[in-house]
């Protein structure tokens, strides 16, 4: 086949035909660099909206390239293949993708992701979520287009991109953990889709049979254009066929026992059927049946899942009688849907369908579900790679996990966490088969279907490189303990894990012992999250103090790496000083009064600081960290001001 990278070319033909000829991996290479955040959905639209405007969309008068284009370094004009990726790494450097800024392809009623890979996939799609814009593209074009440092140097540079060198560095590093093969998995094609609804049901109501027909259309015209596929892992995810508006079968695919050892990814499209065998193949219809009508009384729409009946087909991960109530529990790819029939429906106890988000779900987050809730505790039903289950006490920390006992996956009712008040806090902990990894991992109940999944990050000296790891040791242990209460604010929220992050310890004045900093970072399972600052004092009693609070944003993540906290502290002596703590690339401290003045500026060995306070600064002096960069960042939102 003629590769357009190894020809000379000319004109906007050339250019054209280039475009067609390699579209599929000028999409993907936008798709690979785009920054993570928000859903997969999303970057799609953006990676091809890119492509296709390296040509029309950013066209001059008389037809000459698009302002992308013409920014492009005069040493490729004689390469029209290079000539269009150097306008892709332009357009993402440039954050030309921003939706204000890029008229992306419109897709009406459908959501689209690509494809699933395998664990490989997985890590290294976890990797590049932690780099920056410029070393995800420097990592794109040293593994999948092959260039050589100084090529993506020279690639970056003309973007305008800042940082090259670190970028290239944390480029190479990831090159040599990942192989460049990965990158050509079908889990980062963007030309290679599958697809599910959106609003359909709401569609059907308002549009009646034009709606169903237009579906028609629309899918055939996407599978046409940029090939939309259904496959999914392990035969896990299902495909929209025929009309999109079409009434899903009331029926239940069956997954066999062993499908999870035989899948290279773990989460609830590999889960068996399982059951006690006393609901009829009927019972399990009528759930997918509700799940179809939406009937007001009965759905339950969970925070962050998508609205609309089900895919076909749909699993049937569970059914059964418990404490008082028939259970069924449903996934279709993306979510869960959990039946309840209470057997005396009452107003506390009601017939209810609760649906809930399930896509990107793995070994862990995918460990538990809960099946029923009632006064007498949980009932669990666990992952079929978890090969033992206990329950700790998180405000123990000393106290052992006790064994639950498991039938058939389904735990006995294990105590949940209290609606109010916090004398303790249970969590499941979960231990994953040798085959798997035998990893010990720990999820907690804040009030949806799934367990919110537990890490602790160790502090700087403990753990130089601040990875984020299962609640499983003592010092997790420690400090769970004392800001386990705080996770009853999350209850309701779609969280699917919780990281407990010891950014920085802190000695504090008069010789009183080691403090330490904590920042809860609580990430949902539809793509946002919030964060919340905690100090912690040396006593390993005392209750931690919420010092600043973020309800939505990056901060606490790996893209939001630097942060800062304060707290006003008393000396026995009575002297007050403002505490400031950072992470590891804040370097100095600046105070400022009322007004917002800089008052003082101190250095921040072990990147923290405590100035002492006098006068009106005692009651309103402030801290801003000061980065290595000499860029300041700000404390979270302080939840006491005001009050």
């Amino acid at each position: 086949m003629l590769d357009d990278r190894d020809r000379p070319s000319s004109g906007r033909e050339d250019l054209e035909a280039a475009l067609v000829l390699h579209y599929s991996r000028l999409v993907r290479i936008a798709y690979l660099a785009l920054p993570p955040e928000g859903d997969r959905h999303g970057r799609v639209l953006a990676a091809h909206a890119i492509a296709q405007r390296t040509l029309s969309g950013g066209a001059g008068p008389g037809g000459r390239p698009g302002r992308w284009l013409r920014r492009a370094p005069q040493q490729v004009d004689g390469d029209s293949y290079a000539i269009l990726r150097q306008a892709v790494v332009n357009a993402v450097l440039r954050k030309a993708w921003w939706p204000r800024s890029l008229r992306q392809p419109y897709v009406w009623g459908l959501r689209l992701f690509p494809l699933g890979g395998g664990s490989q996939e997985l890590e290294l799609d976890a990797a590049l979520r932690g780099l920056s814009i410029t070393a995800r593209m420097a990592y794109v074009l040293l593994a999948l287009e092959e260039l050589d440092a100084e090529e993506v140097a020279e690639l970056l540079s003309g973007a305008g991109a800042r940082g090259v060198p670190a970028a290239l560095e944390r480029a190479r590093q990831l090159l040599a953990e990942h192989p460049a093969g990965v990158l050509e998995s079908s889990e980062f094609d963007p030309c290679t889709l599958r697809t599910r609804p959106t609003d359909l049901s709401r569609r059907r109501r308002q549009t009646r049979g034009a709606a169903a027909g237009g579906g028609v259309v629309l899918v055939a015209l996407l599978a046409i254009v940029i090939g939309v596929s259904g496959s999914g892992s392990g035969g896990a995810d299902a495909a929209v066929t025929g009309a999109a508006g079409a009434d899903v079968a009331h029926t239940a695919v069956q997954v066999a026992d062993g499908a999870w050892q035989q899948s290279p990814r773990l989460d609830f499209g590999v889960w068996p059927t399982r059951g006690d065998g006393s609901v009829p193949a009927a019972t399990v219809g009528q759930a997918v049946t509700a799940w179809s009508s939406q009937h007001p009384d009965v759905y339950k729409l969970g925070a962050g899942a998508a609205d609309g009946p089900p895919l076909q087909p749909v699993h049937a991960l569970w059914s059964g009688h418990l404490d008082g109530a028939t259970v069924v529990l449903l996934f279709d790819s993306t979510r869960l849907a959990r039946y309840t029939l209470p057997d005396a429906p009452s107003a506390a106890d009601p017939v209810r369908l609760d649906v809930v988000p399930a896509d990107g779900a793995d070994l862990t987050s995918a460990g538990a579900v809960v099946l029923r809730s009632t006064d007498a505790g949980d009932r669990w039903l666990v992952a079929p790679w978890v090969d033992t289950v206990g329950v700790r006490d998180l405000r123990i920390p000393s106290a052992s996990a006790q064994s639950a006992a498991v039938s058939d996956g389904v735990t006995a009712a294990v105590p949940k966490p209290p609606a109010s008040g916090c004398g303790s806090w249970p969590a499941l902990q979960l231990h994953a088969t040798a085959a798997v990894g035998g990893e010990t991992f720990a999820l907690t109940d804040l009030g949806g279907v799934t367990g919110t999944h537990l890490l602790f990050t160790a502090p700087p000296k403990t753990d130089p490189t601040q990875t984020p790891r299962e609640v499983a040791a003592p010092d997790a242990f420690g400090t769970q303990a004392r800001v386990a209460c705080g996770l009853s604010a999350l209850a309701g929220q779609d969280v699917k894990q919780v990281d407990t992050w010891v950014f920085a310890q802190q000695p504090l004045p008069q010789s009183q012992g080691l403090a330490s900093w904590v920042c809860v970072r609580a990430d949902q399972w539809a793509g946002g999250g919030s964060a919340t600052s905690e100090f912690l004092p040396p006593a390993a009693q005392a209750a931690a103090t919420v010092t600043g609070t973020e309800s939505d944003g990056r901060t606490c993540s790996a893209l939001g790496p630097n942060v800062v906290a304060q707290a006003r502290w008393r000396a026995p002596d009575g002297k007050v000083y403002l505490l400031v703590a950072g992470t590891r690339h804040v370097v100095k401290v600046a105070v400022s009064d009322s007004a917002g003045t800089v008052r003082q500026t101190v250095s921040a060995p072990e990147h923290t600081a405590a100035v002492a306070l006098t006068g009106a600064q005692a009651a309103a002096g402030s801290g801003v960290g000061i980065l290595d960069t000499g860029a300041q960042i700000r404390p979270m939102d302080d939840p006491r001001q005001g009050q």
